[in-house]
């Protein structure tokens, strides 16, 4: 699967940004489907998953660059340092993602905002 495919394909465009706006980030915040999955856990699922044309996938910048274009995303102030959980719905039809989806489930849930026991404060990243 490409990077394209991945974005637009094993990820539901629904969960897309499109207007930029603060009605779409809580439309999409609130949809039931929606996943919070931090940002280098979004980049192993990518990683897993994605195999480009020319075997070249995005490095772990260029990854978070388009994420940030693509997806919502919600900012954790902590005294560790700054965690980025993206706002995504995974596409159930997709056969990659069926496949995978129990390992995904785990990932996503063992790295769950949650668990941040350092948190000061969260930035809703509007933009």
């Amino acid at each position: 699967m490409t990077t394209t495919e991945f974005l637009n394909d094993f990820i539901q465009p629904t969960s897309h940004k499109m207007l930029h706006s603060l009605d779409e980030y809580h439309k999409i915040k609130s949809n039931p489907n929606v996943k919070m999955v931090k940002a280098t856990t979004f980049y192993q699922i990518y990683k897993h998953n994605t195999f480009g044309s020319d075997g070249e996938r995005l490095t772990l910048h260029e990854f978070y660059r388009i994420s940030s274009q693509y997806f919502y995303y919600d900012k954790y102030v902590c005294d560790h340092g700054t965690e980025f959980y993206y706002y995504v719905i995974f596409n159930e039809e997709n056969k990659m993602y069926d496949l995978t989806k129990g390992i995904i489930k785990k990932r996503i849930d063992s790295n769950r905002p949650e668990l941040l026991k350092d948190l000061i404060h969260v930035v809703e990243a509007v933009t």
